[in-house]
């Protein structure tokens, strides 16, 4: 339904504003949503081989292990693991405020695409009952206009073949994650979420969508509150990481 839709409406959006990159702007030469340029530098941070259990890319020569890397906190989250396309940075990090603080369509279906394939090619949905999407508080979704998380996991649900759920909500509006230190953003979010309907997760295997993840702790808040009402098992999906440039920067310059 929501891909015909896209496709009925996408010549009008077409004649009033040309296809841009959703990353840099430009409405030149671009090609599935991103620039040339855009387009090899998003390879080459999607091609960076990460710790499939907290996300944080792997410098070179160490191999993605189970059970973590030097990166993973101390305590490991509630989430059993992590499923991204890059870190946070370069046209990645461009296209993902674009879709969050632009309110038009335009700029969402590159990096709804984006996410889908990457989950797609890393995780078989046969190991997964449910998608559900990091909620966004009503008083939040009112000002942004729409949960940009929702629509995430439409689309990896859609690439998968998997159901949608609505069970999880959140019933506090905390501060954003991103103005406060690490210290303080595990206490920021305790208790923001709920369950509703919770007997339907019961044994379910989840697979929660977010856009970013830095330290983890809303998605360990959430994974938390999702096991305590009986799921089995929770992975995390993001789009991007968000971690020093460190982390990444021997990487891409190994690769010129």
């Amino acid at each position: 339904m929501i891909q015909a839709i896209r496709k009925a409406i996408n010549p009008f959006f077409q004649l009033l504003w040309p296809e841009s990159c959703a990353a840099c702007g430009t409405s030149q030469d671009v090609s599935e949503g991103f620039c040339p340029e855009c387009g090899k530098a998003l390879l080459s941070l999607a091609a960076l081989d990460y710790c499939t259990r907290c996300g944080a890319s792997l410098g070179p020569g160490l191999a993605a292990r189970t059970d973590g890397c030097p990166a993973c906190p101390s305590t490991m989250p509630r989430f059993a693991g992590v499923v991204r396309v890059g870190p946070y940075a370069g046209p990645l990090r461009l296209a993902v405020r674009a879709m969050k603080y632009r309110r038009w369509l335009a700029h969402s279906p590159p990096v709804l695409k984006l996410l889908g394939e990457a989950v797609a090619a890393r995780l078989n949905a046969a190991d997964f009952d449910v998608v559900l999407a990091m909620p966004m508080h009503w008083l939040r979704r009112i000002i942004r206009g729409r949960n940009h998380s929702a629509a995430l996991a439409e689309a990896v649900a859609d690439k998968l073949g998997l159901p949608i759920g609505y069970e999880l909500v959140r019933i506090r509006n905390t501060p954003p994650q991103v103005y406060l230190p690490a210290s303080r953003r595990e206490a920021n979010v305790r208790g923001a979420f709920a369950v509703t309907g919770g007997s339907s997760l019961r044994g379910a295997r989840v697979l929660l969508v977010d856009d970013v993840t830095t330290t983890g702790a809303t998605a360990n808040e959430a994974a938390r509150t999702l096991l305590s009402a009986g799921a089995s098992r929770v992975l995390l999906a993001v789009v991007a990481k968000a971690e020093p440039p460190t982390a990444y920067s021997e990487h891409l310059r190994a690769g010129t």
